[in-house]
């Protein structure tokens, strides 16, 4: 562009420097802003509805998603869906969608044009994913099978706490799968799943799916412990047994494993659930072997004793050692696993024995 200046604007230093300060306005004004990875800058299409002196930005993507544009004070300026142009003043802003940034800069009668990375994570399961920043914050949660935008970068998919690193690619899809978990049981109690540095990631009553990441997570239900195996887009499934005390008492049967651990306990003819082994079942301080298999019931029996009386006074029970296993007042029964015992009521003893189904009465 060839410039007309009166000869004497040329004749002072001063006059040098407001002559280059118009060609550099000149030139900035004429320079088209440069391309990045992901925003390219054009001509206006002709029909854009936008006002006079504005540029557009229209943000490209594979959902229905909005973008939101804010200025240099981080004060939202205006929104619009992915794939349709939205008007702006010219200046640099700085775009969000689903959270996540870019920053962008808008020209008079051109349109900044971005590209998005789609991001798809399945599973059978009625359950949701979270993305994550590399800062772990939380950008955007949707339900599995729902695919949603983000500008490319690396984040983190989570899925009922397990994490997997996703990078976003420009105008690809992230594909990525779960595989389904589940507890089978007879029971209405719950199964709780850990990672691999013992960390609980979340638990659902048996029967009920979980969706994971692929990986190894251990499962326990009642303190009882198997390994499971998730793979993409399979069903990984995991069996139960059940033990069950019946007794004639309004009493509680408690579970140990084979090193004297407590695992649970629960009312007489209540069951409870765990992975197949070897337990100890304890009532009143008497002791059964159980054994659980998958998918299988597991009824053992007691019977009670009763001594009965006017006296506000106390039976006791011993086993034939001689050791105390528990005490009751007049008139109330005791559940035991069927063996002999001694029955003593202030000084006086006698022998009884424990029929399973039946309550016996010790007369003194």
């Amino acid at each position: 562009m060839k410039l007309n200046l009166p000869s004497r604007l040329l004749q002072t230093p001063l006059r040098w420097i407001v002559l280059l300060t118009l060609l550099v306005d000149i030139h900035a004004c004429s320079k088209k802003p440069q391309a990045d990875a992901l925003c390219s800058y054009t001509s206006l299409p002709p029909n854009t509805e936008i006002l006079p002196g504005q540029g557009a930005l229209q943000v490209e993507g594979a959902t229905d998603a909005y973008f939101y544009v804010f200025d240099k004070d981080g004060k939202q300026v205006n929104y619009q869906s992915v794939g349709k142009a939205l008007g702006l003043n010219p200046g640099k802003y700085q775009v969000k969608l689903n959270s996540s940034t870019h920053y962008i800069d808008i020209q008079k009668g051109m349109l900044t044009q971005c590209g998005t990375g789609t991001l798809m994570v399945n599973g059978t399961t009625d359950e949701y994913y979270y993305v994550l920043d590399s800062l772990n914050q939380q950008l955007h949660y949707d339900k599995l099978g729902k695919a949603s935008s983000f500008f490319p970068s690396w984040v983190v998919i989570k899925v009922n706490n397990s994490k997997m690193q996703v990078e976003m690619k420009l105008n690809q899809v992230s594909d990525v799968k779960t595989g389904m978990l589940i507890v089978r049981g007879r029971t209405d109690e719950y199964y709780y799943v850990f990672d691999g540095l013992g960390e609980q990631l979340n638990y659902n009553t048996l029967e009920k799916p979980l969706a994971f990441l692929p990986g190894s997570y251990s499962v326990k239900v009642n303190s009882t412990e198997m390994k499971a195996k998730v793979v993409a887009e399979q069903p990984s499934e995991l069996q139960t047994g059940t033990l069950m005390v019946k007794g004639l008492t309004d009493e509680y049967f408690y579970v140990f494993d084979i090193v004297g651990k407590q695992l649970n306990y629960q009312k007489l003819n209540n069951a409870l659930a765990f992975f197949p082994g070897s337990y100890q079942i304890k009532v009143n301080n008497t002791v059964a072997a159980g054994d659980v298999l998958a998918g299988e019931d597991h009824v053992y029996e007691t019977g009670s004793f009763i001594v009965k009386g006017d006296n506000p006074t106390y039976y006791y029970v011993f086993d034939k050692t001689g050791i105390q296993l528990n005490y009751n007042a007049l008139n109330k029964p005791l559940s035991f696993f069927p063996a002999e015992y001694t029955v003593k009521l202030d000084e006086n003893t006698r022998a009884a024995t424990v029929t399973k189904g039946k309550e016996t009465e010790v007369k003194f």
